[in-house]
C-alpha cells in the first residue's frame, strides 16, 4: 500500500503546476545530482585519470543518462512529495523510478550503439544515483527533525508508557517542529522494553527511577501516556510524578479515546476520576439500544446531572421519542441546547412541568404515551432537606406516588425510580423520603399493572452541587478545603457508568426489584481532597488548608449500600445486584402513611413528619436538633437506638 503522507494531491492534474517554481528547482536539483553521479563513477572507474576517448563518450553520453532519470523521476511522480516529509516508502519509490530511468538509459545505449560503455560505469552510476538522490530526499528531514532539539521554548519531557500510546504521541512530536515539546526519555516498567528505542528515544527505566531519570535528563513536563492503566497503577503513577515537582499531564482514558488513536491536543491534567478504582463498564448497548428503539420514554427531572445524562444517552439509542420533563427553565434550556448538537433523528420534546401537578402530568402522559417513565425528579440536597422536611416529602415522596400512579393510569410499561445510598439505614430527612419511595414501589407492585422498579447507587462525580466540584471552587479561590469530618467517606461513580448500568437493570427487570449498582470500595474524602491539591499543583496543608468544619445534620460519616435485612443476589449483569428482604408493606397501610405525610407537609407539622417517619422506617435515625424537637419524639428516639 502505497504511503502519500506529505503530497499535495491537490497539485495532481493541475496543468498550471507542472512547471511550478518548487518543481523546477528539484527537478535542477536531480539532474545536477545525475550529472555527478555519472561523473563520479567514470573517475572512479579509471582511478580519477579519464582517457581521451572515454572524455568524449562521457560528453556523449550523460545527457541521455540524465534524462531518462529525470523522465522516469517525474512520470512516476516522485516530485509531487514534499521532501521534508520523506519516507521509507517514498525511497522504495525513488528505487522503482531510478531503476526503471536506469533499465531505459542502457536500452538507448544498445540501439545508438554505445553499449561499449564499461559495465561497471553503468552499475556505479546506478548505485551513485540512487545514493543521491535518496540523500537530497532525506536530508530535509533529518534536518527538521534536528532542528527540533535546538528550537527555543522547547520542553524537555518524558513519556511514560512505550506502548502504542506513547509512540503515537512521540511521532508526533517529532515530526512537527511548532509542538512546544521534545521527548529526551520514555519510561516503562516492562523489563523486556528496557533500552529499546521508539522514534530514537530510549526507554531509560520503570516508574520507579523517574525521579533519577528526570534529574539526568534535565527533564521539564512528563506525559502520562498509559491509557490502559488500572486505576490502581494510575494511582501509582501519579504519585511518583508529584514526587519529582515538575507538571505532569496524561492522555485521555481507553473510554475517552475515539478509533485508538491519541492526538497531543487531547493531552490533560490527571483527573480525579482517573485515579478512581473503577473499572470500564462492560454493556451490551446494541441490546439496550434493541430494546429502547421501540419504546417512547419519559424522564422527570431531566435538567439534573443524572436526568440530563439520560436523555443524552437515550436519545443517542434512537427510541421512538424522548420527553424531557423537568420544572426548571435553565436546566431545560441548556439540556435543549445539548440535545439539538447531538444531530440526531429521534423525536424528542422539553417539557416545563412539576411532578405534582396532577392535571398537567396526566396531559403529556396521555399525549405522549410513553413506554417507560425514568423518574429521576428528586431534592438531594441533604442540610437543606433537614430544614425543609415538609418540602422533601412533598417533592421525593408525594411526587413520586403522583407520578407513579399516573404512570400506571395511563399504560406506562415500566417506572424506574432513581434512589440513593442515603436512603439505606437512614439519618437524614432527604434519605428517609427516598426509602419510603423505594418502599412505596414494592408495596404497590403486587396490584400495579406497570413493572416498578428502583435503581440505588451513591454518589455520582461532578454532580450538580457535588463534592468534587465544591472542592475544585475552594482550590481555585486558593482554599481552605473543608471536609466536615475527617473520617469521611463516600461511594464514587462517574455519571456515564450509572447512566448506562440503569439503562441496563430497566431491561433486564420484570417488575418489583430493587437494583443496586455495584459501587466498589468507599473512598476518603480527605484523599480526594488532598489529591485535588496535588493535582492543581498545590501542596495540601501548605499551599491550600483542608479545614475539619464538622458534621451536619443528617450527615453519615460512612454511607452504605443494603439495608437491614437486605441479601444482596446475583443478576444476569455483574455490576448490578439485587435486593432481597422485607420490603413489602400492605399498600392500604402505605397510602394511609403517604396521604398522612401528605397533610402534614401541608400543614408544617414537622414533629409528625419525624414520627411518622420512624414508624415507616424503624432503623431511621433522625437528627431531632434542627427543629428542637428532642424532648418531643426522645422516646421514639429511644426505641430506634435499641
Amino acid at each position: 500500500m502505497n504511503n502519500y503522507e506529505g503530497q499535495d494531491f491537490q497539485h495532481i492534474g493541475d496543468p498550471s503546476n507542472i512547471f511550478s517554481k518548487t518543481k523546477m528547482v528539484k527537478i535542477f536539483l536531480d539532474a545536477v545530482l545525475l550529472t555527478l553521479s555519472y561523473i563520479l563513477a567514470y573517475n572512479i572507474r579509471f582511478d580519477f585519470n579519464l582517457p581521451p576517448e572515454d572524455i568524449l563518450l562521457l560528453k556523449k553520453t550523460f545527457p541521455l543518462a540524465v534524462l531518462c532519470n529525470i523522465a522516469a523521476i517525474n512520470l512516476l511522480r516522485m516530485n509531487q512529495s514534499r521532501w521534508r516529509y520523506s519516507s521509507i516508502q517514498d525511497l522504495i519509490n525513488l528505487f522503482a523510478a531510478n531503476t526503471a530511468g536506469w533499465v531505459v538509459f542502457v536500452i538507448l545505449l544498445y540501439f545508438t550503439n554505445l553499449l561499449s560503455l564499461s559495465r561497471s560505469i553503468l552499475a556505479m552510476y546506478w548505485m551513485l544515483s540512487l545514493l543521491f538522490l535518496g540523500a537530497a530526499r532525506m536530508l530535509p528531514r533529518i534536518v527538521m527533525k534536528s532542528r527540533i532539539r535546538f528550537i527555543a521554548n522547547k520542553r524537555r519531557v518524558v513519556v511514560i508508557g512505550a506502548g502504542s500510546a506513547g509512540e503515537m504521541i512521540i511521532r508526533q512530536m517529532k515530526n512537527d517542529p511548532k509542538l512546544a515539546y521534545y521527548p529526551v526519555a520514555l519510561v516503562d516498567d516492562s523489563p523486556k522494553k528496557l533500552n529499546s528505542k521508539i522514534h530514537g528515544v530510549k526507554v531509560l527505566g520503570g516508574v520507579d527511577r523517574l525521579n533519577e531519570i528526570i534529574q539526568k535528563n534535565r527533564v521539564e513536563e512528563i506525559i502520562i501516556a498509559t491509557p490502559a492503566a488500572h486505576p490502581k497503577q494510575m494511582l501509582r503513577i501519579v504519585q511518583a510524578c508529584e514526587a519529582t515537582g515538575i507538571e505532569f499531564k496524561t492522555i485521555p482514558g481507553a473510554r475517552e479515546i475515539v478509533n485508538g488513536r491519541v492526538e497531543l491536543n487531547q493531552i490533560r491534567k490527571v483527573k480525579v476520576e482517573d485515579l478512581l478504582d473503577r473499572s470500564p463498564v462492560e454493556i451490551d448497548l446494541d441490546k439496550i439500544q434493541a430494546y429502547l428503539e421501540e419504546k417512547t420514554i419519559l424522564i422527570t427531572g431531566s435538567g439534573g446531572s443524572i436526568g440530563s445524562e439520560l436523555a443524552r444517552q437515550i436519545l443517542k439509542l434512537n427510541p421512538v421519542k424522548l420527553i424531557c420533563l423537568d420544572r426548571t427553565e435553565n436546566s431545560l434550556f441548556f439540556l435543549e441546547n445539548e440535545l439539538r448538537q447531538l444531530n440526531t433523528q429521534t423525536d424528542y420534546e422539553v417539557c416545563i412541568a412539576d411532578i405534582l401537578d396532577s392535571e398537567k402530568i396526566s396531559k403529556l402522559l396521555m399525549k405522549h404515551k410513553p413506554d417507560i417513565v425514568f423518574h429521576a425528579a428528586a431534592y438531594k440536597h441533604v442540610p437543606l432537606m433537614e430544614l425543609h422536611p415538609e418540602e422533601a416529602v412533598r417533592n421525593n415522596v408525594i411526587g413520586t406516588m403522583n407520578m407513579m400512579k399516573l404512570s400506571e393510569k395511563y399504560g406506562v410499561e415500566k417506572f424506574v425510580l432513581i434512589s440513593t445510598d442515603k436512603a439505606v439505614n437512614p439519618t437524614s430527612i432527604m434519605g428517609a423520603t427516598k426509602r419510603i419511595a423505594e418502599l412505596m414501589l414494592q408495596s404497590y407492585s403486587a396490584q400495579s399493572k406497570t413493572q416498578l422498579l428502583t435503581v440505588r447507587f451513591g454518589n455520582v462525580l461532578n454532580s450538580f452541587g457535588s463534592v468534587i466540584p465544591l472542592f475544585q471552587k475552594q482550590i481555585a479561590r486558593g482554599g481552605p478545603v473543608t471536609i466536615t469530618h475527617a473520617g469521611m467517606k463516600r461511594f464514587f461513580m462517574t455519571i456515564p457508568e450509572a447512566v448506562v448500568l440503569i439503562l441496563q437493570a430497566a431491561k433486564m427487570s420484570r417488575g418489583n426489584e430493587i437494583f443496586v449498582l455495584d459501587m466498589g470500595e468507599q473512598i476518603s474524602l480527605m484523599n480526594i481532597a488532598r489529591r485535588l491539591i496535588k493535582l492543581s499543583g498545590f501542596e495540601p496543608e501548605k499551599d491550600i488548608a483542608i479545614e475539619i468544619t464538622g458534621t451536619r445534620p443528617g450527615e453519615k460519616i460512612e454511607e452504605e449500600l443494603w439495608n437491614k435485612g437486605e441479601v444482596p443476589v446475583t443478576t444476569d449483569h455483574y455490576k448490578i445486584l439485587m435486593a432481597m428482604g422485607s420490603h413489602f408493606n400492605h399498600w392500604d397501610k402505605m397510602s394511609k402513611n403517604i396521604e398522612d405525610l401528605d397533610n402534614f407537609s401541608k400543614t408544617g407539622n414537622i414533629k409528625a413528619i419525624y414520627e411518622r417517619f420512624q414508624e415507616i422506617i424503624p432503623e431511621y435515625v433522625p437528627d431531632l436538633s434542627v427543629h428542637n424537637l428532642e424532648e418531643d419524639v426522645k422516646s421514639d428516639v429511644l426505641i430506634n437506638d435499641e
